[in-house]
């Protein structure tokens, strides 16, 4: 599994940065691609993929213990991965 911390690691023995410079750079990006979610806006990073926030609208359910459960319109953020990411795991998944 690839968290925060080996992400760090990598970026700081690849770059030849310190663990804390690393760590640094790594949760600037995060924290830039959040905030541009958070706005609506598209972010695409070339050779992984893009991200986009695409509205749902409010949707009515019965419910067997109130008159009907109401769900609001509400963003949700989609990952759709380039054409070089989505062959190499297609490719990687048959031998699994």
């Amino acid at each position: 599994m690839v968290n925060k911390a080996s992400l760090m690691r990598s970026a700081a023995k690849s770059t030849g940065l310190s663990l804390r410079d690393a760590s640094a750079c790594i949760d600037s990006v995060i924290d830039s691609i959040s905030e541009a979610i958070s706005h609506g806006e598209r972010i695409e990073l070339r050779g992984l993929g893009s991200f986009e926030v695409k509205r749902t609208a409010s949707k009515k359910y019965p419910s067997a213990f109130a008159a009907e459960k109401v769900v609001p319109a509400h963003g949700k953020v989609f990952f759709r991965p380039c054409q070089k990411l989505r062959e190499s795991v297609w490719n990687k998944a048959g031998g699994i």
